[in-house]
C-alpha cells in the first residue's frame, strides 16, 4: 500500500513538474530560468487597495534581450520588477540579471534597463527608463510607487484614510562614459560642475533657454545638448 502511495505521489509530482516545464517553455523555449512565479498575481487583497501599483496596468508587447521571442510584460512600479503574462493569461516574472536586462516595448520608443546605479540611500540594482542616449551621455528616469499607509481617525471630525497606492515624483539619473548613474544634480551650478570643461557653454545653454530641473521635456533638452558637447 505504501509503495503504491509513493508510486502515486512520484507521478502526481512528474506530472506537476511537466505541466510547469511545459507553461513555461511556451514562453522561454530554453527553459533557462528567465522567468519565475510571480506570488502576486491575481493577489485579490491588492486589488482591493485604492490606486495602482502600475503606471500602465496594460501588458505590452516587448523585446527582451537574452529571449529569443516577444513577451507580454508590464513594469510594477512598487516592486520594481518586469511582470510578464504568458498565453494561458498566467502571471511570472522576469528574473532580475543579465542577460535579459532591456526591455523594449514594441509601442514606446523608449527602453528600461537593468542596472546599477546611485541614489541617495547607496548603490542600487533595477530597472530605469532610458530617455537619451547618445554619446556616452545617458538619462535615466526612475518611477516609483508607494503603498501609503492607513490613517486612522483621531478625532470624530476626522474621517479615516485607507491605505493606498501613491505615485512618488520621478528621479532622473545620468550616466556619462558608462560609469554608474547618478542623481541629475539639484541645481544649475552643481550641474555645470559636473561638466568642467564645458562649464561656459552650459552656462549660455541656461541663460538663453527655460529650464527647470523639475520638467521632464526639459532635462531631456539640456541632455541632449550636453551630449553633442
Amino acid at each position: 500500500m505504501k509503495k503504491l502511495l509513493f508510486k502515486g505521489l512520484l507521478l502526481l509530482s512528474i506530472v506537476s513538474n511537466a505541466n510547469a516545464q511545459a507553461i513555461l517553455e511556451k514562453i522561454d523555449p530554453y527553459s533557462s530560468g528567465v522567468l519565475f512565479r510571480n506570488p502576486n498575481f491575481d493577489n485579490r487583497d491588492l486589488v482591493k487597495i485604492e490606486g495602482s501599483q502600475y503606471l500602465n496596468q496594460d501588458y505590452k508587447l516587448a523585446e527582451v534581450s537574452g529571449v529569443t521571442k516577444k513577451l507580454l510584460v508590464r513594469y510594477n512600479a512598487m516592486t520594481d520588477a518586469i511582470e510578464v503574462q504568458d498565453e494561458d493569461m498566467k502571471g511570472f516574472l522576469l528574473t532580475k540579471q543579465n542577460p535579459y536586462n532591456t526591455i523594449t516595448i514594441i509601442s514606446n520608443p523608449n527602453k528600461i534597463k537593468l542596472i546599477n546605479y546611485k541614489n541617495k540611500e547607496g548603490e542600487v540594482y533595477g530597472y530605469l527608463s532610458e530617455l537619451h542616449n547618445k554619446n556616452n551621455v545617458i538619462l535615466y528616469r526612475r518611477d516609483k510607487i508607494i503603498l501609503q499607509k492607513a490613517l486612522e481617525a483621531r478625532t470624530t471630525y476626522q474621517e479615516a484614510v485607507p491605505q493606498k497606492f501613491v505615485k512618488i515624483d520621478d528621479e532622473y539619473y545620468l550616466s556619462l562614459k558608462n560609469d554608474m548613474a547618478t542623481a541629475v544634480p539639484k541645481n544649475k551650478k552643481e550641474l555645470q560642475n559636473l561638466f568642467p570643461m564645458k562649464k561656459e557653454e552650459i552656462a549660455v545653454y541656461l541663460k538663453d533657454n527655460k529650464f527647470s530641473l523639475k520638467d521632464e521635456k526639459s532635462i531631456i533638452e539640456m541632455v541632449k545638448f550636453i551630449s553633442t558637447l
